[in-house]
């Protein structure tokens, strides 16, 4: 028998196993609503598991047990988690109350027998990894003006003054790569450091490189899951300095049923951007945002709006500005296949409306600025094998201004090709 055999057929006799003990063993008094809770609350732990996240299934587990001591589903992945966690004489009691009290089937006996046999070592965190590499093509790789002609404010009479041809748009190829790493440590935090860079072949001060570094955490709190997180990156354009940006960040997963529709989530940030080389630029964001998910085995559907605060200092062109940002992605399976592997599609649009509090050049521009950039982006991937993807990306971009040299619109498209572990 090989290993997804055996898999399958411990799978299935464990879910027997469970719900036959599950009905002899709950109490005859127990009504629907607490049976309902029971559930809801084993749904939960086998979700942190799926989620590694072992302490919090450890908890709910332990408290399942507390309400229902028979409930024999409960106490076998206790056992196992127990035994994940290297608590090896409280895993070993806990093996040993189920075969004395529940006469197991054979299946059960092999899960057993194979968790005692690795002596609940605890084995290392995994490190997740993925590469990608994209060749591409940019109708606006400086972010050209989309008007060539602006107008200035000379104490009353505007004056039509012409761009010159550098602030105008330049096309351009470019190729780029990713690097991404991520490990759980042992306590159930996630770290993850993230490498970035795109090289153009001939308009170079525009290349760019970023790295990226963070932790993030989670724990529960009144059903309510919460993920706390901190990240620091950093961006070089044409090999310099060009930003710095610290965030502290924090998600509130709203507590939900197993039959609710959609999943939500608050998420609240707070970054501090400094520009190392431009003088009055730095800023500190606060953001405000609700998200709604909703998924299957054939699509990820997702909503997001929020809210944004800008702070910067008083010599800063503008000043202080407020803004808005609302978008939509949808990643589906779609019914072509290239070799018997299916093909996907994704799409997605984002918007930000931001409003400046102040002139922004008095004398010369008086006007207080107001951006509205929308994102669009549709592409098509081809699952090679479970570590390689080849993708096929469209993005365009139109950044709408009344500061009329601000305006841009850009047009972008890539294939890619992915390796994950």
């Amino acid at each position: 028998m090989n290993f997804a055999s055996f898999i399958l057929k411990s799978m299935i006799a464990s879910l027997g196993f469970t719900a036959s003990l599950m009905c002899i063993a709950a109490p005859a008094q127990l009504d629907d609503t607490s049976q309902n809770a029971a559930t809801d609350q084993y749904l939960q732990a086998l979700k942190a598991i799926n989620e590694k996240r072992h302490l919090d299934a450890k908890i709910l587990l332990e408290k399942l047990i507390e309400s229902e001591p028979q409930h024999a589903g409960a106490l076998l992945d206790l056992a196992i988690m127990q035994c994940n966690l290297g608590n090896r004489v409280e895993a070993e009691r806990l093996f040993n109350f189920m075969i004395q009290r529940f006469t197991p089937p054979p299946a059960i006996l092999e899960i057993i027998e194979i968790h005692r046999k690795t002596g609940c070592a605890i084995k290392a965190p995994e490190v997740n990894q993925s590469f990608s590499i994209e060749r591409g093509y940019d109708t606006n790789a400086n972010q050209g003006a989309l008007n060539s002609i602006f107008t200035i404010d000379d104490f009353g009479t505007p004056i039509n003054l012409q761009l010159l041809p550098e602030y105008l748009p330049k096309s351009d190829n470019y190729i780029s790569a990713s690097l991404d790493l991520s490990q759980e440590t042992a306590a159930g935090n996630n770290i993850y450091l993230q490498l970035r860079g795109r090289q153009f072949s001939t308009l170079t001060n525009f290349n760019s490189v970023g790295l990226a570094t963070g932790v993030e955490s989670q724990f529960n709190l009144n059903n309510w899951k919460i993920h706390p997180s901190a990240s620091l990156n950093i961006l070089s354009l044409a090999s310099a300095l060009y930003q710095k940006q610290v965030t502290a960040r924090i998600k509130f997963d709203v507590p939900q049923s197993s039959q609710s529709l959609m999943k939500y989530s608050i998420v609240s940030s707070l970054a501090k951007i400094a520009y190392p080389t431009i003088k009055n630029f730095d800023g500190n964001n606060v953001e405000l945002r609700v998200l709604g998910t909703k998924q299957s085995d054939h699509y990820f559907f997702n909503l997001n709006a929020g809210l944004m605060f800008d702070y910067g200092n008083e010599f800063r062109l503008g000043g202080n500005r407020r803004g808005w940002t609302a978008g939509v992605f949808l990643r589906s399976a779609t019914p072509w296949q290239i070799e018997g592997k299916p093909i996907f599609a994704e799409v997605a649009y984002q918007h930000q409306n931001w409003q400046n509090s102040k002139i922004y050049l008095a004398g010369l521009i008086n006007v207080k600025k107001h951006q509205s950039n929308h994102v669009f982006r549709t592409a098509l991937g081809w699952a090679i094998n479970p570590n390689n993807t080849v993708q096929l990306e469209y993005r365009q971009i139109a950044n709408r201004e009344n500061v009329s040299f601000l305006s841009f619109d850009s047009k972008q498209i890539q294939i890619s090709w992915q390796w994950q572990k």
